[in-house]
């Protein structure tokens, strides 16, 4: 009978150990769920950075289109109410250095045309630009 009882307590010791593991990761995994999940810290810290930030934007509240961070766009972006402005900032980095020869920006739009920009959204983007 001793061998049954301690195998018994053996195997219900395994068990709460089991258990008290699968609960710590649990609450753990729902902590950590809950921590960021509306993800405002990082939203509010972006625009804080961008304003900060002064060297690349141009005197008249314009972004630097050689210069300017892709926080800088995006929040610049944002701001004007440009939908996908993330991915607006992407290809207006990828295709640096704008030259200032081309005064209007038609190298620019033909890259944002490309990617089914809208007449409307190539002429908000490339009102918020300056070199």
């Amino acid at each position: 009978m001793s061998r049954i009882t301690t195998a018994t307590t053996t195997i219900n010791t395994a068990r709460l150990a089991r258990r008290a593991a699968f609960g710590s990761v649990a609450v753990l995994v729902l902590g950590l769920s809950a921590c960021g999940s509306d993800g405002s810290t990082s939203q509010a810290a972006t625009p804080a950075v961008a304003a900060t930030a002064a060297p690349a934007a141009a005197p008249a509240g314009k972004v630097s289109a050689n210069d300017a961070s892709k926080g800088e766009l995006v929040s610049a972006m944002e701001a004007a109410g440009i939908a996908n402005a993330d991915k607006w900032a992407d290809e207006l980095i990828e295709y640096r250095p704008y030259s200032a020869d081309d005064g209007s920006w038609e190298r620019v739009a033909g890259e944002l045309e490309k990617y089914n920009a809208s007449p409307e959204t190539i002429d908000q983007i490339l009102s918020l630009l300056d070199l």
